[in-house]
């Protein structure tokens, strides 16, 4: 038992050791795992949420849909048997059989179960024949209880039907003698007019049970596993989340409202006839029943269509995956522990073995440092190459009229000197102008030679802030291409190698002039390093022609080595390249391409053909540049 004991806790003091000796090796240990699991839990998290969540939305969808056929489908009736008690009333009181009338409404209102009023009105709005049905009951009203339902809407808007048309009140409280009817009834009133042979006009009124038609949805919805509620267009409930919630217009209470209720889910329904919202789903009558209704709401109350049905999605589903991704997770950690643990106790034998191996090790990291140290430094040589050939152009462009200058000074200096001596020995008139004209020549020529180095200093100072900016500036394209490379203005790149320069004057640009120097002095260098093999001459050739009005075409061709076939089509991928031996990175095609393409907004061709090979191209490589005069407002920062 102590044996049992102590291995778990010398597992746990060797994996501790291997931690504070290596806290880095063993966080790279538990890393993928850790990173595996906090990878794979959002995954089966999001995936299990839309395995759970789609079919509830789905289902709760169909469910408002149902009730909303459901409803469709009772209301047609309604209206069916609406049309027929209107069609056979007149033919009844023609007769002379109020008798007949009376059990014609009487087993109407037995054989309807959810119709709790059967009546007709003359065409004052007096009842003139009513029974009523209550809790199972049916009367006949005397008629000391008739009422006059003038100015009802129901009546007023039946009245002015043709007979045939239904009306169909809205969905509220039952009201009898100008009072809300208690215990509170809600009620659904069809009506249809008719004409009497004496051609007066009647209507004949059918009150649904609105109780009966609610609890039959609710019914049917919790069957399904949900809470259906039928909403008012205002956003009062007609079958709220508690009895006391309902008719709230009616009764006086505002605040019943969806808005109180839940204020985001009553926007989200006044934004659109459907949709849903966090865990409801919600509709209108007449979205969902997507045209099936015909002619029902022809001349029904507005409002009717526009009762909102909704349905809340029970969380308990969700709730019981969560739980249940919860404890995987917690499993999961567990198990990465575990397996951390034993890596870690492998790690911390493993540390036995360093102490021999650690003299070689020095050795190793030594001869190393010195290798990442030559490394670093041809990295250097290599970024101030660019730098270094910059300069040296610069020098060489301003040698000349700084030597022009520095002579000019020379023969001033002279000429002070001997008109000194001249002034001691008694200066004459014509030495004096002979000094003075000397002078404004010399101070001419040192002027026009300074002048000259000052433009040279502000050219090559522009060339510098185009490299290291992206701003986009009007220009002449034939003096930005001569800045892209010092050895252009000098007419040569390399000794064998001859410069041909055709570049038609005066076009003007209104583009990005560093990255442009930038493509044709990657294009010109590529050509130097794969064109000519060592020791072999050739001749490169940089062009720039307008090609109609909107854009320029430059060409940078050689007449050396050409490209193979297999690799033509691979030229511009990162990292290829076939000298690598050569110094070649295969970044400069690419940069090439990426700055033609994505800031000058041009394109890039390339064709090419080795000695040897068939075909109409000329012997060696050309690359043609296609460059609007006017470049993109606004382009991201270049390779």
């Amino acid at each position: 038992m102590r044996r049992l004991w102590e291995s778990p806790r010398l597992r746990w003091q060797e994996a501790w050791a291997a931690l504070r000796a290596h806290p880095w090796r063993v966080t790279l240990i538990a890393a993928p795992w850790l990173l595996g699991l906090l990878t794979a839990l959002p995954v089966l998290w999001y995936e299990m949420d839309r395995a759970v969540r789609l079919p509830e939305r789905q289902a709760a969808h169909d469910a408002v849909e149902n009730a909303a056929q459901s409803m469709l489908r009772r209301l047609g009736r309604l209206r069916d048997d609406t049309r027929f008690l209107a069609f056979l009333t007149p033919r009844l009181l023609e007769s002379g059989s109020q008798a007949q009338l009376l059990e014609t409404y009487t087993s109407f209102l037995m054989a309807g179960g959810d119709y709790h009023k059967v009546r007709w009105m003359d065409a004052t709005g007096r009842e003139r024949l009513r029974v009523d049905q209550d809790a199972g009951s049916i009367r006949r009203v005397p008629g000391s209880a008739l009422q006059d339902k003038r100015g009802r809407p129901f009546f007023e808007n039946a009245l002015h039907l043709q007979p045939g048309q239904i009306h169909l009140s809205p969905l509220d409280l039952n009201v009898e003698n100008g009072r809300i009817e208690q215990p509170l009834r809600p009620t659904l009133r069809a009506s249809s007019s008719f004409l009497l042979a004496d051609g007066s006009a009647g209507v004949a009124v059918v009150n649904l049970h609105g109780n009966v038609l609610l609890e039959r949805l609710r019914t049917r919805a919790a069957q399904s596993g949900f809470s259906l509620y039928l909403v008012h267009p205002q956003g009062y409930w007609l079958l709220g989340p508690t009895p006391d919630d309902a008719w709230g217009w009616q009764l006086g209470q505002a605040g019943h409202t969806v808005a109180n209720f839940d204020p985001a889910l009553w926007a989200a329904m006044q934004r659109r006839p459907s949709g849903d919202w966090h865990d409801w789903s919600f509709s209108t009558l007449q979205a969902a029943w997507r045209g099936t209704e015909g002619d029902l709401l022809a001349h029904a109350d507005p409002t009717l269509g526009q009762l909102r049905l909704l349905v809340h999605r029970s969380r308990l589903p969700a709730a019981r995956w969560k739980a249940a991704l919860g404890g995987l997770a917690l499993l999961g950690v567990v198990l990465v522990l575990w397996v951390v643990l034993g890596q870690a106790r492998g790690l911390a034998r493993e540390l036995a073995y360093m102490q021999r191996l650690r003299d070689s090790n020095e050795a190793l990291a030594l001869a190393n440092g010195h290798l990442q140290a030559a490394q670093q430094e041809l990295a250097r040589a290599e970024r101030l190459s660019s730098l270094g050939l910059m300069v040296a152009g610069v020098a060489h462009e301003m040698n000349t009229p700084l030597a022009s200058a520095q002579l000019a000074l020379g023969t001033l200096r002279s000429g002070v000197a001997r008109l000194q001596a001249q002034i001691m020995a008694g200066l004459r008139r014509s030495e004096l102008e002979s000094f003075l004209a000397e002078a404004a020549g010399a101070c001419a020529l040192a002027d026009g030679e300074l002048r000259r180095t000052s433009a040279l200093v502000k050219r090559f100072k522009q060339v510098a802030v185009d490299r290291a900016s992206l701003e986009r500036r009007r220009f002449d394209l034939a003096e930005v291409l001569l800045d892209a490379d010092p050895r252009l203005r000098r007419g040569g790149l390399a000794e064998g190698i001859a410069l041909e320069l055709d570049l038609e004057p005066g076009i003007a640009m209104q583009t990005y002039p560093g990255p442009l120097e930038q493509v044709v002095a990657n294009l010109l260098n590529n050509a130097l390093l794969h064109a000519y093999p060592e020791g072999k001459g050739g001749r490169i050739r940089l062009a720039a022609r307008r090609d109609g009005a909107a854009q320029v075409r430059i060409e940078v061709a050689d007449d050396g080595s050409g490209i193979a076939p297999e690799d033509l089509a691979r030229i511009f991928e990162p990292f290829y390249t076939t000298a690598r031996n050569r110094g070649g990175t295969g970044l400069g095609l690419h940069i090439v391409h990426q700055i033609v393409t994505e800031v000058l907004g041009g394109r890039i061709e390339v064709r090419s053909r080795r000695a040897g090979d068939p075909g109409d191209v000329p012997e060696g490589t050309c690359f043609t540049l296609h460059i609007p005069c006017v470049g993109p407002e606004s382009v991201a920062e270049p390779l």
